[in-house]
């Protein structure tokens, strides 16, 4: 079976080559893929072994939970290195994938480099019942995938840049529809102070209102409505 692989910045250095197709048997791992990798590449092989890597499948992150996901031919896998500045992860959820809040601050808190850090700050973003005194019945998120993962890496790139004492990000962003009072999205920053995460958590979270292609439509009693960028809405030209 022939599995596409991408490598980035250092990794790709590392690898003397930006892409390959690995021969692997039917059936294989993201895991077993990865050790296939660090065989042939010792150096990489380090980086990987220790964590410090990010990993796409078909242009959505996957988390070290998921690396027994089974692969099919001409699958496409991207591995990079952590952004400079500090740690990132950014994911988008569907319905069935759950977030425990106590987990993600227990597993920003182990990252490396948070040893000198003092301040962690959260933001959850749920649906609204009532917009404009109208019933809101449901909230359905589209999105172009690798766009929107783009965007949102290099958001975080550049606040990590921008903010110093910010040593970590996570950004988790649901897709498809939802109901009120569901949670939607989950930013948590991590940083040496509460002046340094606060002004963070703020920018990331209206740059991700504005320059990603993710794109809400409002289901409610009075007919559906896109909500573009932070609040302008505009009537579906479909009926309810």
């Amino acid at each position: 079976m022939k599995v596409r692989v991408r490598y980035y910045a250092l990794f790709r250095e590392l690898a003397r080559r930006s892409e390959e197709v690995i021969l692997t048997n039917v059936g294989a791992s993201l895991k077993d893929v990865l050790s296939e990798i660090s065989m042939k590449y010792p150096k990489l092989g380090n980086f990987i072994s220790s964590g410090a890597y990010i990993i796409l499948w078909n242009s959505r992150p996957v988390s070290d939970k998921e690396l027994n996901l089974v692969l099919d031919e001409d699958d496409v896998i991207d591995i990079m290195p952590p952004p400079s500045g500090g740690s990132i992860e950014v994911r988008l959820l569907r319905k069935e994938d759950s977030v425990s809040i106590d987990e993600l601050i227990k597993e920003i808190k182990e990252l490396n480099g948070v040893e000198s850090c003092g301040a962690l700050a959260i933001y959850i973003g749920f649906v609204k019942g009532v917009v404009d005194g109208v019933k809101v019945n449901e909230l359905t998120y589209e999105v172009n995938e690798e766009y929107t993962l783009k965007s949102l890496n290099n958001i975080l790139d550049e606040v990590l840049a921008k903010h110093r004492g910010v040593i970590a990000v996570k950004v988790f962003h649901r897709v498809g529809s939802y109901r009120q009072g569901d949670e939607v999205l989950y930013v948590v920053v991590v940083g040496r102070g509460r002046r340094d995460v606060m002004p963070a958590l703020t920018e990331i979270v209206e740059r991700i209102k504005h320059e990603t292609a993710i794109w809400k439509l409002e289901r409610r009693d009075d007919g559906n409505y896109w909500v573009l960028g932070d609040g302008l809405r505009v009537k579906s030209e479909v009926n309810p």
